[in-house]
């Protein structure tokens, strides 16, 4: 298990721990506190090298720093995300074998939030005593929800729920969601794997959430007990920001 946390004018906190079944963690995390960007992403098991993939976008992705210009930011943000897709596929060395990763990441600035992700590691965010996911899961059974097929509560138990369609070294051809939007003073940011929401329900998760005697660190150590109290099937990372209500006092 590893914790990171700090505070400027947000509190966050990082924890990752590999679970009761696999052998080795693929989900790697980056937290740059400094500058307000926080990003998870989670090794594509049943592949070859999902942990080299999952460290590569996030030791890539550190390196960034804002700047001035914030639109210069996000184009540096994707060229990275589209240079490490490239240097993933060269790494497979062919169409048939993949090293790939899903990457879900959060960058403050100023009073907005800008979100972005490939693969089925989610962005919730929980305000007004409401959690709401922000990113949309590039997979298999929200393609079905999308088309009609099946309903969204029916996406959970679907057999097929763990099959991806997007990731960063899958294809020559990288895809990513990007959106931006205002935040408010006491917003609380959930980045994670699939580990935690595979184990949790969303209104589990804002259970826990929205225990207001808690800090974010006893949040996040309460969601990731209770996810391996369930099963631990998998790797599972969790991240919180929690903004701060008046972060000009």
């Amino acid at each position: 298990m590893t914790p990171v946390a700090s505070r400027v004018h947000w509190h966050s906190i990082a924890l990752t721990d590999t679970g009761h079944v696999r052998k080795l963690n693929e989900d790697a995390f980056m937290s740059r506190n400094d500058i307000g960007h926080w990003l998870v992403a989670d090794g594509m098991g049943g592949h070859e090298a999902g942990d080299v993939a999952s460290q590569l976008v996030a030791k890539e992705l550190a390196t960034l720093e804002i700047g001035d210009d914030f639109s210069n930011f996000v184009d540096r943000l994707e060229d990275k995300l589209l240079g490490a897709n490239l240097s993933l596929r060269e790494m497979a060395g062919g169409k048939e074998k993949i090293i790939g990763t899903t990457v879900a990441g959060l960058v403050l600035h100023q009073n907005h939030f800008l979100i972005y992700w490939v693969g089925d590691s989610r962005i919730y965010l929980y305000r007004d005593g409401e959690l709401k996911q922000q990113s949309i899961d590039h997979t298999y059974t929200q393609h079905l929800v999308e088309t009609g097929k099946i309903r969204q509560e029916e996406v959970r138990d679907h057999p097929d729920n763990n099959i991806i369609t997007r990731a960063v070294g899958a294809a020559d051809q990288l895809y990513i969601d990007f959106n931006m939007r205002r935040s408010k003073p006491g917003d609380l940011f959930l980045i994670c794997s699939d580990g935690l929401d595979k184990e949790l329900l969303d209104s589990e998760i804002q259970y826990f959430l929205e225990a207001p005697a808690l800090s974010i660190e006893q949040k996040a150590q309460n969601m990731l007990q209770k996810s391996l109290q369930r099963a631990g099937r998998d790797n599972t990372t969790i991240i919180l920001v929690q903004l701060e209500d008046n972060p000009n006092s």
